[in-house]
């Protein structure tokens, strides 16, 4: 009787862990690597498999030494089980040892009887496809090996997963599809095919697919988070609501806490996003990621503390690397240091911003805060240097940029560059005033005594464009018929065309005295004949 227990409590435990491997496979399957290696922990050394599925979690949360470690830990794990040998060349295949890891998984494959066979044959499939140095085509020739009987959801899930590195996404859309045929309960599939359709920027077909992962999984976190950062930009409610359901279905983690700030962050609830933020910093001390610094000066300008926002992100500047350092990050240092007055640091930040950003739109948006900042300080040739970058720059550049760049050029007494700038300007818009008008302006800085001649025909093109609408362009016209009257009077010696142009003026403006004190003086040099005489 006392047998027969022991026999039957032996029974049990085998039963429980086997039960409790299976417990730990579901905690990885659902990104539960705290729990699940908790599970196999317990069940070491008794069952041998455990060994694998524990690398399996190191290797999936990146400690590559620690399952190297696990697997050397006893001369006897590797022979235990075949699965063991495959862990063990995934440790090899992260280490780039690919001699050495085939090795391994031809010896497992060897050692894999009929019970074993399918598992082992999946194991190296998915070392192949979920390691860099991994062989895609080899995964897919391990999936074709296995027979149809036992072939399941995970195993064609795996062949997509191997057609995806091979970057053939079709295939792999295929694969995942025929998976979920097999099994639409099979969430990794679902999710698959909407991280496919997130790399073609399809959001109506991957937001269907990862809706579809937690309805056939509600367990299925690494969903809940897709959904939640793509929320995360568009809808900060619906981006809680996903990141609640993110929490609940992971294990307790300081990254629920880094999230949820920047959720606080992006909700533009800043006192709370400090409160978490400092918080954590309590917590972790020096391990405190840099991005939280950034954070906390991104909060603090919010909320117009200038001072604080530029000690936090003088922090953030020297604990971060500068691969992570983003355009943005120097856009707010930009507008710090001009805050603060320091206007020469601030157009050093900006040229940063724009040297590393890779969005026109932002470079832009960079290019025109610089431009503005050299106009402020009147260095109106510093505002024309990026207000040429901004028209180089625009995929389609229109007037206002090319009058605006020309304007400074002009302002800053620059008058050759402006000319040039301005005669792009009649090229492109050769219906419009304002470009002939400029350069007629232009050149004739350049030609102040008028001998060339250099204006003449941009202001008799402004003349002939402005007439259309006398009253509305009275100005422009003006000041086109009082420089060609000059020119006739005092260049040409033409009296009679130089008379003509101050009359037009007292047509348009019949009060202007200038005009009819000159059109007297030109009227009385006619008829005394003086054609060589030059206007008072």
């Amino acid at each position: 009787m006392r047998t027969i227990l022991i026999a039957g409590l032996t029974v049990m435990a085998c039963s429980a862990m086997g039960q409790s491997i299976e417990e730990a496979k579901q905690h990885l399957y659902h990104d539960r690597l705290q729990s699940a290696e908790q599970i196999l922990q317990q069940v070491l050394p008794q069952e041998k498999e455990a060994y694998y599925w524990l690398a399996e979690v190191y290797l999936e949360d990146k400690k590559v030494d620690k399952a190297k470690s696990l697997l050397n830990s006893n001369a006897e794990i590797l022979s235990a089980h075949p699965l063991n040998k495959v862990a063990f060349g995934s440790v090899l295949l992260a280490e780039n040892q690919t001699a050495e890891a085939k090795a391994q998984f031809d010896q497992a494959l060897k050692d894999a009887n009929r019970k074993t066979e399918v598992e082992v044959l999946k194991a190296i499939a998915r070392a192949h496809v979920e390691n860099k140095a991994g062989d895609a085509n080899t995964a897919i020739q391990l999936i074709s090996q296995i027979k149809d009987k036992s072939l399941d959801a995970e195993a064609v899930t795996l062949r997509g997963d191997a057609y995806r590195k091979l970057n053939q996404g079709s295939e792999a859309a295929k694969a995942y599809m025929e998976a979920l045929l097999m099994d639409e309960k099979y969430a990794q599939a679902a999710y698959n095919l909407g991280k496919i359709y997130m790399t073609q920027q399809n959001s109506e077909m991957f937001l269907k697919y990862f809706n579809q992962a937690v309805a056939a999984d509600p367990k299925f976190a690494a969903a809940y988070y897709e959904l939640y950062y793509y929320y995360y930009f568009r809808d900060v409610n619906k981006a809680k609501e996903y990141l609640d359901l993110y929490v609940a279905h992971t294990d307790p983690s300081i990254e629920h806490q880094y999230m949820k700030t920047d959720l606080m962050y992006a909700s533009a609830k800043y006192d709370e996003a400090i409160s978490g933020a400092n918080a954590i910093i309590e917590k972790e001390g020096d391990q405190t990621r840099p991005r939280l610094y950034k954070l906390l000066a991104y909060s603090h300008d919010a909320k117009g503390d200038s001072t604080k926002a530029f000690e936090l992100l003088n922090t953030y500047f020297a604990k971060e690397v500068d691969s992570n350092v983003v355009a943005k990050d120097y856009d707010l240092q930009a507008k710090l240091y001009k805050k603060m007055e320091q206007d020469s640091l601030a157009a050093q930040a900006w040229e940063k911003a724009i040297s590393i950003d890779t969005v026109v739109n932002y470079k832009l948006e960079y290019m025109q805060q610089l431009a503005q900042l050299y106009k402020e300080n009147n260095d109106r040739s510093g505002e024309a240097k990026w207000l040429a970058n901004i028209f180089a720059t625009k995929p389609e550049p229109n007037n206002l940029d090319l009058y605006n760049w020309g304007l400074a050029h002009y302002a800053a007494a620059e008058f050759h560059q402006a000319d040039t700038v301005f005669g792009k300007y009649t090229e492109k818009y050769p219906d419009q005033v304002y470009g002939f008008y400029w350069r007629a302006k232009s050149r004739a800085q350049i030609d102040t005594t008028m001998e060339q001649g250099l204006a003449v025909a941009d202001y008799k093109k402004v003349a002939e464009i402005a007439e259309a609408d006398k009253e509305k362009n009275k100005s422009l016209l003006i000041q086109a018929y009082g420089y060609l009257g000059a020119y006739e009077a005092n260049v040409t010696k033409d009296y009679p065309a130089a008379l003509g142009w101050f009359e037009k003026i007292l047509v348009v403006q019949p009060d202007n005295a200038d005009a009819q004190k000159f059109a007297d003086i030109l009227k009385k040099w006619i008829e005394e004949g003086k054609g060589q005489t030059k206007a008072e």
